[in-house]
C-alpha cells in the first residue's frame, strides 16, 4: 500500500480522458524503449520515439481537461509526453552534469503499464499454450503411423457415468 500513497491525484485522469487509448499506446511504446535502454531515456529520445510512432499511425488528440490552449500548439509527441509528465505517469529527472532531462517511469505507474501490456497484448496465455501442446501431442499420436503408442480409447459416456454416482454411495462403486 506504500505505492498507493505516492500516486498523484491527476494520475487517475488517464482513465476518464478522451485520449485514453493514445496515452496508453504512448506509455507502452515508452516502456518498451525504457526497458530496452536499461531504464534510462532522455526527453529527446521519448519525443523522437513518439514522433516516429505517431507518424506511422492515424490518430486524433482532443483537448483534455488538464490542457490549455497553448498545449494544442505543441507537436503531438511533445503534447502527449507533457501530459504524461503532468499527470504523474512519467517523471522528469534533471541531470545537471550532462545537461539533459531524463524520463523515468515511477514504480506505481510501472505496475499499471504492465497491466495495460497484459490486457492489450497479443501474447498467448500460458493455459492456451498448454492446451495447444496437448492437442498437438494427441494429434501426432493419432496420425503418425510410426508411433507405437495410441491414445486411450475411452468414450465420453464412461466419464458421465462416474460423475453421476451419488456422493454417499461412492464406496459401493469402487
Amino acid at each position: 500500500m506504500i505505492l498507493m500513497n505516492e500516486i498523484p491525484d491527476r494520475f487517475w485522469s488517464l482513465f476518464r480522458s478522451v485520449n485514453r487509448s493514445t496515452y496508453i499506446e504512448a506509455l507502452l511504446k515508452i516502456n518498451e524503449e525504457y526497458e530496452y535502454s536499461n531504464y534510462f531515456l532522455s526527453r529527446e529520445v521519448c519525443i523522437q520515439l513518439l514522433s516516429e510512432y505517431f507518424s506511422q499511425k492515424k490518430y486524433v488528440i482532443w483537448q483534455d481537461e488538464t490542457e490549455d490552449d497553448w498545449d494544442e500548439l505543441e507537436p503531438p509527441a511533445t503534447r502527449v509526453l507533457n501530459w504524461l509528465l503532468r499527470t504523474g505517469w512519467l517523471r522528469k529527472v534533471d541531470d545537471y552534469a550532462s545537461m539533459t532531462v531524463n524520463i523515468v517511469i515511477p514504480d506505481y505507474a510501472a505496475v499499471m503499464i504492465e497491466a495495460f501490456s497484459r490486457l492489450l497484448g497479443d501474447d498467448e496465455d500460458e493455459t492456451q499454450v498448454y492446451i495447444q501442446n496437448v492437442y498437438a501431442i494427441l494429434f501426432s499420436l493419432k496420425n503418425d503411423p510410426r508411433s507405437s503408442v495410441s491414445p486411450p480409447k475411452y468414450s465420453p459416456c464412461q466419464y458421465k457415468e462416474t460423475e453421476q454416482i451419488p456422493s454417499g454411495h461412492a464406496a459401493q462403486y469402487g
